[in-house]
């Protein structure tokens, strides 16, 4: 920069002095005429260098200010991120299903599957990976356990051999409801006994107790540091009651006013008590509740107001069970903000009912207990930071379950071996779809089909449109808001 003033300067002194004012310089862009006694290419020079001056200058002043923004910015500490709340800190993931009734061709498929615990497990092998994915697999187990105390079994008084609760237990079911109206069909000796089984196998069971002292205790499991409460009642006995002896075992029993009977149970009061007793003892209540009417498709006005009065009392989750038939699903803020959910009815899971349906025959209703699903939900604990820590509900879904059951082809004498069991419809659908295209596609490029290939496409489009249609009939029942795509099967090795 020196430089520059110094040729300004010497350039000053060449010029010789003028008796005019001094020119008035400004922003143009060329010098101006040279007055009278400068010469020309002095005052160009001065015109350029000074024009090249204030370049310099401005210049200058940029970096200056540059240097001093660039090092303020360099100088400030980030901000640091605040990751909003909540943090999830746990998960326990639940898989519910509805009832497992051993009708006597439920029996024979399970022989002819197999012998013992392996034969009743093959009933249960398309979806044992959902409950086997699951923290905790749940079932109502509409049956004794009682081989030794058997009175036999027919229509509407079922009994099991204990191969069946192992079956259970091998494909995934960690806990069973045994609050129904048919746990008393062998008495009340062999109630006891089915306790006793379930207790050697180790299958978890909600809904009675050793004695009427400890009647309507939750059953406490944990999982991920979550503790889960598991509360089972029955509001249906079959004209059955408890033992009049206070230290035998007892069903939880919430009958409806009016229609026990005469047999003694608990009152909403009581219940809601109870309720309140059991969510004090873990951070999350579930209960599963035997109610409504057969076959209906919507709950009973009571069982709704008492679903809301019990997730009130501090449930989060209610499973229903009984009619048979799938019921809409539920999902409920409580006047404390929490979020809870309500199955109304899981329908069946396994059962011999609708054995005679044929879609596009029988009115859709018809096919109605062979709907099935099995229910997902989950437990979270969250850290809020300074409002603590809580569990909440987390995911809701649901399936599609369609069940089963080859008693017409046994009937027209197509198959042997009697076949009922619960599928996914959503895992059934995608190879039949394929299947069918690729037969499509070796028909339009001219190939044709064999007579084999064309009675094949005929059966895999019927298949196709009954579950598409059942699918159809389950979510319009209990709401398309909750349907998730089925896990992905793990390859075989």
């Amino acid at each position: 920069m020196d430089w520059v003033i110094e040729r300004i300067r010497r350039l000053a002194v060449a010029v010789p002095p003028v008796s005019r004012p001094a020119v008035a310089w400004t922003s143009r862009s060329t010098p101006p005429a040279p007055a009278c006694g400068q010469s020309r290419v002095a005052v160009g020079a001065v015109w350029s260098l000074r024009r090249r001056w204030r370049w310099a200058v401005g210049f200058v002043v940029l970096a200056v200010v540059g240097a001093a923004l660039l090092t303020a910015f360099h100088g400030r500490r980030p901000a640091a991120v605040v990751t909003p709340y909540p943090h999830d800190l746990a998960r326990v993931s639940f898989a519910v299903a509805g009832d497992v009734i051993p009708h006597e061709p439920v029996r024979a498929a399970a022989k002819a599957a197999g012998d013992g615990a392996p034969g009743w497990a093959a009933l249960f092998a398309d979806v044992a990976d959902v409950f086997e994915g699951a923290d905790f697999g749940f079932v109502n187990m509409e049956t004794p356990v009682a081989p030794e105390h058997s009175h036999g079994t027919r229509p509407f008084l079922f009994d099991v051999p204990v191969e069946l609760p192992e079956a259970l237990k091998a494909s995934g079911i960690k806990i069973v409801s045994f609050a129904n109206n048919h746990v008393m069909d062998q008495g009340w000796v062999g109630f006891q006994e089915s306790r006793e089984h379930l207790k050697e196998i180790g299958l978890e069971f909600a809904g009675t107790s050793d004695n009427a002292a400890t009647a309507w205790q939750p059953v406490i499991t944990e999982a991920n540091g979550i503790k889960v409460g598991w509360l089972g009642m029955t509001r249906w006995l079959n004209g059955n009651r408890n033992p009049d002896k206070d230290d035998q075992p007892h069903v939880n029993f919430f009958p409806y006013p009016g229609e026990a009977n005469g047999a003694p149970g608990a009152d909403e009061a009581s219940v809601l008590t109870a309720v309140k007793a059991a969510r004090a003892q873990c951070d999350l209540l579930v209960i599963s509740v035997h109610w409504g009417i057969e076959y209906a498709t919507a709950p009973r006005p009571e069982d709704v107001d008492i679903a809301h009065k019990m997730l009130e009392a501090g449930a989060t989750v209610i499973v229903g069970a009984h009619p048979h038939v799938l019921q809409p699903i539920e999902t409920y803020k409580t006047q404390d903000g929490r979020d809870t959910l309500i199955f109304y009815s899981l329908g069946n899971f396994l059962s011999n009912q609708s054995r005679s349906y044929v879609d596009g025959l029988n009115p859709d209703s018809n096919g109605d207990p062979r709907d099935e699903m099995i229910g997902l939900f989950a437990a979270v604990k969250r850290d809020y930071g300074p409002a603590g820590v809580r569990v909440e509900l987390g995911h809701v879904g649901m399936l599609p379950v369609w069940e089963e059951n080859n008693r017409n082809e046994m009937a027209a004498g197509r198959e042997k071996k009697t076949v009922i069991k619960p599928v996914l419809i959503d895992r059934e659908i995608p190879p039949l779809q394929a299947r069918l295209d690729a037969l499509n596609k070796q028909a339009q490029g001219g190939a044709g089909l064999t007579p084999d290939e064309k009675k094949e496409f005929i059966e895999l489009t019927k298949r196709l449109k009954l579950l598409t249609d059942r699918r159809a009939q389950i979510l319009a029942r209990v709401g398309d808001d909750y349907v998730v795509a089925p896990p992905k099967l793990q390859a075989k090795p």
